[in-house]
């Protein structure tokens, strides 16, 4: 496949999952911007998860993997924390939604908002001008390429996309977290009633992906930064 066949295939998964150029078209919103994550994965290296859903619950004598603890998260499923986790005007919730399709899970979402306006529902957040942030983790895949810099690989692959699309890539660089390093971009998607400005940091271990997304309208963004900069600079992969 031709790199610019690869951008096309991948293209048209960012077209069916999040309908970046049709926002009026409610149908095309049906997933969560996260998902544009696996779908850049799945597109690029061809593969696609065939894992099944993971229990909700687990036995009370298990100890707990996952969960939150004043401004830390702890994922031991998938290997990651999170420090510096805003302590005030943020509702954070952690979450458990895996799409087998795309071999993704949604793990943590955090809205600037009320109690009482808080939901998962991505595109509702969206409609209502909130600004969120969201932590999803592609794999398990014995597939992903062998490479020292997945990571990068990714972002390169994403950036490719929405270029394509003719939306503005602001910047790119490297990153680094506790014990890794990574990729961040930032994006500005002007739709049809606001301009949103994202910001995609991306981190990768053996045969998983990790990234940390937050999409604000461009007025909110800079504001927000000082929580967000901080959230990305503490993720630390476990075990090293």
């Amino acid at each position: 496949m031709t790199q610019d066949s690869k951008v096309m295939s991948i293209g048209l998964w960012v077209y069916r999952s999040i309908g970046l150029l049709a926002y009026g078209l409610t149908d095309l919103l049906t997933h969560r911007p996260a998902k544009v994550f696996c779908v850049f994965l799945v597109a690029a290296f061809g593969i696609i998860g065939c894992g099944e859903e993971s229990p909700t619950e687990k036995p009370e004598t298990e100890p707990i993997t996952t969960g939150i603890s004043g401004t830390t998260y702890l994922n031991v499923e998938h290997g990651f924390r999170l420090f510096n986790l805003p302590a005030s005007g943020w509702v954070i919730r952690t979450r458990k939604y895996r799409d087998v399709e795309t071999n993704t899970e949604d793990v943590l979402l955090m809205a600037f908002t009320t109690e009482d306006r808080f939901t998962f529902d991505t595109d509702k957040l969206m409609d209502e001008h909130i600004p969120f942030a969201e932590v999803s983790v592609y794999g398990p895949d014995p597939d992903l390429p062998s490479k020292p810099d997945v990571a990068k690989e990714i972002m390169n692959i994403t950036i490719a996309v929405y270029e394509w699309w003719g939306i503005e890539v602001i910047s790119r660089k490297p990153i680094a977290g506790v014990n890794t390093t990574g990729y961040e971009a930032t994006l500005s998607m002007p739709l049809v009633d606001v301009t949103w400005t994202i910001k995609q940091a991306y981190f990768a271990k053996h045969d998983k992906g990790y990234m940390i997304m937050f999409w604000a309208p461009e007025d909110k963004y800079i504001g927000l930064l000082a929580h967000i900069d901080p959230i990305i600079a503490s993720f630390e992969l476990l075990g090293r």
